[in-house]
């Protein structure tokens, strides 16, 4: 369902660069309470997944793509996402109490309760629609690239999905035609995937050597970036976004993560605890999730900058406060009542 009546939010807005290029403290603070965001808002989730009619899915692991997308992002942009959205959502300001609403199904939301957590939307910031469908956004990107391009209009298209999205045939009709067309677009792999070493392919599933490969052979210009390391996803995505913004056509990204290992079975677990950021305070090569985790790393990050951890913790706590009271929020409200499961539905003739 796309949103309707969206709340007027303010956009996300890009962070700026010093001369030398360096993100400055002030921006690196913003960038942490973005992905403070999306993490403490699927670790609420997960602690009360009993609350939840049906499967969801969870972004952790994948909060330096979604900083990136906030800083590079502005007010005429579109973003698809797919079925891992509510981090990207979190982080570009999405009011997370709507978020909760509609994934419990509860009234109050722009969706009043049926988007669920795969088809989350926030027309105010640029989401007018999440495509749980493996590849499903991509070709819809596709399609509003597109008619910006025709129209005339400002801004781009972000596109995102996973590397299972590489097997799907639209895939490369969307590779094909953005090329063609030059269309505003960037596509944005987050894959999880584990190169198939033996074989010298991207992953099991694949023949190529590499996802980014694949976007070579469209004469799409490609990127692949540690997605455990913020800055550099900021840094990779700011370029691409440049690039395509100054009518370079498309351009793609694979940000590399590691997968989250709650995320082995069908409902995500809180396998590896609630994030804590006293954690930062040990090595980034200690191994396990911690060393992975790119909230930690953007922390160790801040640390080594100066900032003090009494400062990182009082954001977190201000950050984890707002997220608990939204959920409260939206679990204390009304179920939509059952007119709402038709409605926008059905045509009157």
């Amino acid at each position: 369902y796309a949103a309707e009546d969206p709340r007027s939010r303010p956009p996300a807005g890009s962070g700026a660069r010093d001369r030398a290029g360096a993100v400055s403290g002030l921006d690196r603070l913003t960038r942490l309470a973005a992905m403070l965001r999306a993490r403490r808002f699927d670790e609420t989730l997960i602690a009360n997944a009993e609350l939840v009619s049906g499967v969801f899915h969870v972004s952790i692991g994948h909060e330096a793509v979604a900083a990136a997308l906030a800083g590079a992002r502005t007010a005429s942009d579109l973003i698809m996402l797919n079925h891992r959205n509510h981090g990207a959502l979190a982080a570009i300001g999405t009011d997370v109490e709507v978020s909760y609403r509609e994934i419990l199904g509860r009234d109050g939301g722009p969706q009043r309760g049926r988007a669920g957590s795969l088809h989350l939307a926030d027309v105010a910031n640029g989401v007018p629609y999440t495509s749980a469908m493996v590849a499903g956004g991509v070709a819809l990107a596709v399609g509003m690239a597109l008619a910006k391009q025709r129209l005339g209009r400002e801004g781009i298209v972000f596109a995102f999905f996973g590397d299972g999205a590489m097997g799907e045939g639209a895939m490369y009709e969307s590779l094909n035609l953005a090329a063609l067309w030059k269309l505003p677009l960037l596509f944005v792999c987050e894959s999880n995937a584990s190169a198939d070493r033996d074989g010298g392919r991207a992953n099991a599933l694949q023949a190529a050597r590499t996802l980014t490969a694949l976007a070579d052979v469209h004469q799409i210009p490609a990127t692949a970036v540690d997605g455990g390391d913020p800055e550099a996803v900021a840094a990779t995505m700011d370029d691409a976004v440049a690039a395509v913004r100054a009518g370079g056509g498309p351009r793609f990204i694979e940000a590399r993560l590691p997968p989250w290992p709650g995320n082995a079975t069908f409902l995500p677990r809180l396998v590896t605890g609630e994030l804590d950021l006293r954690d930062a305070e040990q090595p980034g090569d200690a191994g396990g999730w911690s060393g992975a985790d790119p909230v930690l790393a953007e922390a160790r990050a801040l640390l080594g900058d100066g900032v003090a951890l009494a400062d990182l913790l009082e954001l977190d706590r201000s950050v984890l406060a707002t997220v608990q009271r939204a959920f409260a929020s939206a679990a204390a409200a009304p179920c939509a009542p059952d007119s709402v499961a038709t409605s926008g539905v059905w045509s009157a003739p």
